[in-house]
C-alpha cells in the first residue's frame, strides 16, 4: 500500500486497509484487461471500435468474492489529462456530459465535437474530412474507454471528433466508438442504425 485512502468514519483501520487493497487489486485487474488498439493510418479510414462489457451478473459476482465494502466515491463521467509532452488522454466512464467534455478539451487547446447516441445508433459517415493522425489510439477496458491524442495533432481549423453508443446483448453490452481528427467544417450527426 503506497497511499492511505481517506478515512471513512464507518470503517475501522482494518476495513480501511482492506478497502485500499481491494481498490488496488481492482485497478490492477482493469489495467491487465485494457487493450490498446492502434487505428488505421489511412486518411480515408473511419475509425470504429467495438468492445464487450461484462454483464451485470458477472460484475456482481466479482464484487462479492472478497468482502462487501461500500464507499460514496462517485466515478467521474469523463476525465481529460495532459502529459508534459503535450499528449492528451480522454477517459470516458459513462456516455454523459458531451458538452462538458468538449469544454474540458478546449481548456487543453483542443476543439472537439462529441456526440453520444441512443442505443444501437451511429452517425452517418462522410460528416468531415479526416486528417491522418499517427498515434491517435483507443484503449478499452470493461468499465471505460480512453482515446490518446498525440501532441499538436489537432491544429488550427482541426477538430477532434468522437461519437459513441452502446448496444445491449444477452450477456452484456457492446459499444461502438468512432474517433478522428477532422479538418474544416463538420456536418451535424445524421443518426442511423449501427451496422
Amino acid at each position: 500500500m503506497n497511499a492511505q485512502p481517506p478515512t471513512d468514519p464507518d470503517l475501522d483501520a482494518f476495513e480501511t486497509a482492506l478497502l485500499a487493497d481491494l481498490k488496488s487489486e481492482v485497478q490492477r485487474n482493469a489495467d491487465a484487461r485494457q487493450q490498446h488498439v492502434v487505428p488505421p493510418t489511412s486518411p480515408a479510414a473511419h475509425r470504429r471500435r467495438r468492445w464487450y462489457l461484462p454483464s451485470a451478473a458477472a460484475v456482481a459476482a466479482a464484487a462479492a468474492v472478497a468482502v462487501t465494502v461500500t464507499t460514496n466515491l462517485p466515478t467521474p463521467v469523463y476525465a481529460v489529462s495532459q502529459r508534459i509532452n503535450g499528449e492528451v488522454t480522454v477517459e470516458v466512464n459513462r456516455l454523459e456530459g458531451a458538452d462538458g467534455l468538449e469544454q474540458a478539451l478546449l481548456e487543453h487547446g483542443i476543439t472537439a465535437d462529441v456526440t453520444y447516441l441512443p442505443e444501437g445508433k451511429a452517425c452517418a459517415p462522410g460528416r468531415y474530412d479526416v486528417v491522418d493522425t499517427p498515434g491517435l489510439t483507443l484503449g478499452v477496458s470493461a468499465e471505460r474507454f480512453e482515446v490518446t491524442i498525440p501532441p499538436n495533432s489537432v491544429g488550427p481549423g482541426d477538430t477532434f471528433v468522437l461519437s459513441a453508443a452502446v448496444v445491449p446483448l444477452p450477456d452484456g453490452v457492446t459499444a461502438a466508438v468512432n474517433f478522428d481528427v477532422a479538418q474544416g467544417p463538420i456536418a451535424p450527426c445524421r443518426v442511423i442504425d449501427a451496422a
